[in-house]
């Protein structure tokens, strides 16, 4: 008999079970692979090299999301240390990242005149109510003030940052609720010191309990409209709370359709993900001095120089770069629509950095069917997704990205984790 039962091990499980752990609740963990982490498991391997399932940085660094669980449980996530020099790829070029309003104002990436529209866009995006624009796409949002055809192009490097580039899909709402936190709060991405395995390896000395890989929920146990456990082909495990932590979508393999509300498998039947394609590359010395990032604004390219401010992820005089870059919407699986993805990068990567690719010595690709669970559209952007407690079975909660989580992307994961921790907390009567 467990206090609380959580199903998957990600970012957003994790933290629920640490948190819940420091309620005094034994929680048993079920992770159907053999790792922990979810979309952002990490290993290392017998030469060294430390492999994660894409590169996830933190938005806000130390003054992010994901450090509120930490703080919450004593402990801090190590950040590299915080460098400028940050790049994006703009009409097939290399850019210098501007910093803050006067870094767009100065940038020779626009024209002066689509620089002062720019400006003004800031503007509009710091004085709004992120409420009154979930509903709206970006490009509504600017086109409402503006008609700069040239800073209409650009807005995709703003959906860029909540990894939905496209200015007619992405929702206005997002857009500004996180823009508006990064003014704030004055800093943009942390890099975990060595990667993702550092926060799983701090939350799960947190845990009370069990941590059973390799054993994939397959039903909820669910008595008079409760939850009274969780079945897997090793047999049932008993709880009256179960937290949910996968992708939304694979509830339905668990729970009968009937008690499921309405609202909510129309949510699961709708729930749009995005997908990309991710290339570790391994060579002998570094090949840019770039310590921060790289953002694609008219293509949707990301990368990561982690070996140059992090020599922990690989052996001696050996570098790690990571670039990714998302697959079309609503991608199949299509090996032809990989490789066309996978020419247009290295493409890119020969324009930007040509030295690069001659000096590979080892590459890791991974194709991501579900990068983000949820895709901000205003369809789902935050007033539409589920709330973290279900309405129709007691003692079931939400986790993850694709619920009703503050933030973008991971930070959805932390940030419902702690809602959820929260509540029971409350339910059982002890002090938030």
């Amino acid at each position: 008999m467990y206090d609380v039962i959580v199903i998957g091990s990600g970012y957003g499980g994790m933290s629920a079970a640490a948190l819940l752990s420091r309620q005094s609740k034994r929680v048993l963990v079920l992770e159907a692979s053999a790792l922990i982490g979810g979309r952002s498991a990490a290993f290392e391997d017998d030469d060294g090299y430390t492999w994660e399932y894409g590169a996830h940085s933190h938005r806000l660094a130390h003054k992010g999301i994901a450090s509120q669980v930490f703080k919450r449980l004593g402990e801090e996530i190590e950040f590299t240390k915080e460098s400028s020099g940050s790049k994006l790829i703009y009409k097939g070029r290399l850019w210098e990242r501007p910093e803050g309003p006067m870094g767009f104002i100065t940038t020779p990436m626009l024209s002066l005149r689509a620089r002062f529209v720019l400006l003004a866009f800031l503007v509009k995006i710091k004085n709004a109510s992120p409420n009154d624009w979930y509903n709206k796409t970006l490009l509504n949002f600017y086109r409402t003030w503006f008609s700069n055809r040239e800073m209409e192009e650009f807005l995709s490097f703003f959906g860029m940052t909540i990894m939905c580039p496209d200015a007619t899909k992405v929702s206005a709402g997002e857009v500004i609720e996180f823009l508006q936190r990064v003014l704030k709060a004055g800093i943009g991405v942390g890099e975990p010191v060595h990667g993702s395995g550092q926060l799983f390896r701090k939350l799960r000395k947190h845990i009370k309990g069990e941590i059973k890989t390799n054993e994939k929920a397959t039903a909820l146990i669910i008595e008079n409209g409760r939850v009274k456990g969780v079945s897997t082909k090793a047999g049932n495990y008993s709880a009256e709370r179960v937290v949910f932590a996968a992708r939304l979508p694979l509830l339905k393999e668990l729970v009968d359709p009937q008690f499921i509300s309405k609202k909510l498998l129309n949510y699961i039947d709708n729930l749009e993900s995005s997908s990309g394609l991710t290339i570790d590359f391994i060579t002998h010395g570094p090949v840019s001095d770039i310590k921060g990032g790289i953002l694609g604004v008219d293509i949707p390219i990301w990368a990561k120089f982690q070996s140059n401010a992090d020599s922990t992820l690989t052996p001696k005089d050996k570098y790690l770069s990571t670039w990714g870059i998302m697959l079309p919407w609503k991608f199949d699986g299509d090996p032809a629509v990989v490789k066309k993805t996978e020419k247009s990068l290295k493409d890119t990567i020969s324009a930007c950095l040509p030295g690069f690719l001659p000096n590979v010595i080892k590459e890791r690709k991974i194709v991501a069917n579900v990068m983000n669970g949820n895709v901000l559209t205003p369809e789902q952007s935050k007033p539409h997704r589920p709330w973290v407690v279900c309405d129709t079975v007691k003692g079931l909660y939400f986790v993850g990205d694709t619920v009703k989580g503050d933030g973008c992307s991971g930070d959805i994961s932390f940030s419902s984790a702690m809602k959820v921790s929260d509540i029971i907390s409350t339910e059982h009567g002890s002090p938030l």
